[in-house]
């Protein structure tokens, strides 16, 4: 795997769904190093407005073992 590759998580964790990742969840890889297992990955979410006007996101970046991530497409 390397960065800006698509991955998939393949299994639940709970230091994942702290951060609000879950099986199934798609998104990319930020960082061509793997460091200690992991990799940093990040998760697209929503663009938002908040009630004073300022845009926002809902992106998720978390660190996935990369035996818990499948190669979906890469670059």
């Amino acid at each position: 795997m390397n960065d800006c590759d698509q991955v998939k998580v393949i299994r639940d964790r709970e230091r994942y769904a702290k951060h609000g990742v879950h099986k199934g969840m798609t998104g990319y890889i930020m960082d061509p190093r793997c460091v200690d297992g992991k990799r940093l990955v990040s998760f697209s979410g929503e663009f938002l407005q908040a009630p004073n006007g300022v845009w926002y996101t809902t992106d998720v970046d978390c660190d996935i073992l990369e035996k818990d991530l499948e190669l979906v497409s890469e670059t």
